[in-house]
C-alpha cells in the first residue's frame, strides 16, 4: 500500500515496478528482523518461554516463537509493498491463522515445561512436539481453516478452476482439470499437509528454515512470471492476471527468512516453533495452489515432504504390524526422518552438534538441487 501511495503521488512508475517492490519487501524484511530479533530474544528468555525440559536446569535452552516475530515482519511488509487482491489476501489470512495456532500450541508447551519445574507434571509425561494443543484438535483447526480458505479462493480468483499444471507437460498438450469439489478437497489437503510437513521438519537448528526459504524463491517467480502476459506466453505457463502480486509476498517472506538464519545457524539463539514453522508451511501450500504448481509442491518441498512421509510411514506401519503379528515395527529407526539419521551416524562424529551439522547441511543442499531442478523443469523443459 506504501509503495501504491507513493506512485499515485509522485507518479513515478519504479513504485509500482513488482520488482521493485518485490526487493524492496525483502530488504526490509531483512533490516527488520535483523534490528528486532535480539531484543525479542532478550524479552522471550526473561519470560522463559523455552520448551525444552533440563532436569539438572544448568543448561538454558533456546527461546521458542521466534516465527511469530517472523510472522508478524512478513505481514507488515507484505501490507506496504503488495497490492491486496485475492491472491494476496487469502495467503496472508492463511499465513496469519496458521501461525495463531502454531503460537497457541508454543505456549502450551512453555506452560507444560513449567509445570514440570513446579513438580506438577513428570518429565515422563511430557513429550517434546506433542504436549501443545493436541494432535486431533491441531489437525481438525488445520482443515477448518484450509477448507474455509479454498472455498474463499475459488469463489473469488477467476482463474483458480482446478487446473493442474503438470510436470515435464506443456499446458497446451495436458493439463489436469478437477471438478469443483475435488480441487477444493485438493486444496484443502494441500495446505492442511504442508502446514503439518513444515511443523515436523524444524526439529534442528536451521534445518526447516532453507527449504521454506527454497520455496519462496520458487513460487515467487512462477507467480512473476504467470502474472506478465508475454513471459507467461514466451514460457507457457499459465497466464493468471493479478497472481504476480505473490512475488512481492514471497521476497518478504526469504528475506524474513535469510535474516533469521544469522540468528537460527547452529548453535541457534532461537528457534521458530510452531508459530512460524506451521504459518509458513500452509503459506506454502497455499501458494503453490495459487500459481497452479501444487504438483510442483513434492519436487520444491523435497525434504517437508520426506519429513512428513516418514512420521506416517512410521506409524502407520507400526499400527499395522501390531495389529497383525502383536509386536509393532518400525521402518526408521526414529521419525521424523532427520531424527533416523542422528540414530543411525550415532559415534561417527566426534560430538553431537558435528552430526547435526552433517544432518543439516545436507539436507539444505538437497534443497538447492531440489530448486534447481524444480526451475530447470519449470520454465526449461516444458
Amino acid at each position: 500500500m506504501l509503495c501504491q501511495w507513493l506512485y499515485h503521488l509522485t507518479d513515478i512508475s519504479l513504485f509500482d515496478g513488482r520488482l521493485f517492490r518485490a526487493g524492496t519487501a525483502a530488504l526490509l524484511a531483512i533490516i527488520l528482523v535483523l534490528t528486532l530479533m535480539p531484543r525479542y530474544i532478550r524479552l522471550l528468555q526473561s519470560m522463559d518461554a523455552t520448551a525444552d525440559f533440563d532436569k539438572n536446569q544448568k543448561i538454558k535452552s533456546p527461546p521458542i516463537m521466534g516465527g511469530l516475530l517472523l510472522v508478524a515482519v512478513v505481514e507488515f511488509v507484505s501490507l506496504l509493498f503488495c497490492k491486496l487482491n485475492s491472491y494476496t489476501i487469502s495467503t496472508l489470512i492463511v499465513l496469519a491463522a496458521f501461525s495463531s495456532v502454531g503460537a497457541i500450541d508454543d505456549i502450551a508447551k512453555i506452560k507444560a515445561k513449567r509445570l514440570i519445574a513446579q513438580g506438577k507434571l513428570t518429565a515422563a509425561d511430557y513429550m517434546d512436539k506433542a504436549d501443545g494443543i493436541s494432535s486431533t484438535v491441531r489437525l481438525g483447526l488445520y482443515f477448518l481453516f484450509s477448507f474455509v480458505v479454498a472455498i474463499f479462493c475459488y469463489k473469488f480468483i477467476p482463474d483458480l478452476r482446478g487446473s493442474l499444471t503438470v510436470p515435464l507437460c506443456p499446458i497446451s498438450v495436458f493439463q489436469i482439470h478437477l471438478p469443483n469439489w475435488a480441487f477444493i478437497a485438493f486444496m484443502t489437503f494441500v495446505i492442511a499437509a504442508t502446514a503439518n510437513g513444515t511443523n515436523f521438519t524444524d526439529g534442528l537448528d536451521s534445518l526447516v528454515s532453507v527449504p521454506i526459504l527454497t520455496s519462496m524463491i520458487f513460487v515467487g517467480f512462477v507467480a512473476y512470471v504467470s502474472g506478465n502476459f508475454i513471459f507467461s506466453a514466451y514460457l507457457h505457463v499459465p497466464f493468471l492476471p493479478g497472481c504476480d502480486e505473490l512475488f512481492p509476498l514471497a521476497m518478504a517472506i526469504a528475506g524474513a527468512l535469510l535474516a533469521y538464519l544469522w540468528f537460527n545457524s547452529p548453535p541457534a539463539e532461537i528457534y521458530m516453533g510452531d508459530a512460524g514453522s506451521v504459518g509458513f508451511g500452509a503459506a506454502i501450500g497455499i501458494m503453490f495452489i495459487l500459481v497452479q504448481a501444487g504438483l510442483f509442491l513434492p519436487l520444491v518441498c523435497v525434504i517437508i515432504i520426506a519429513e512428513a512421509c516418514s512420521v506416517l510411514l512410521q506409524i502407520s506401519w507400526f499400527k499395522i504390524t501390531k495389529a497383525k503379528i502383536g509386536t509393532g515395527k518400525r521402518i526408521f529407526l526414529c521419525a521424523p526422518l532427520h531424527h533416523h539419521y542422528q540414530k543411525k551416524w550415532e559415534g561417527k562424529f566426534a560430538s553431537k552438534p558435528l552430526l547435526n551439522s552433517k544432518i543439516v547441511w545436507r539436507m539444505h543442499l538437497v534443497s538447492i538441487f531440489a530448486l534447481i531442478m524444480s526451475m530447470v523443469i519449470f520454465f526449461g523443459i516444458r
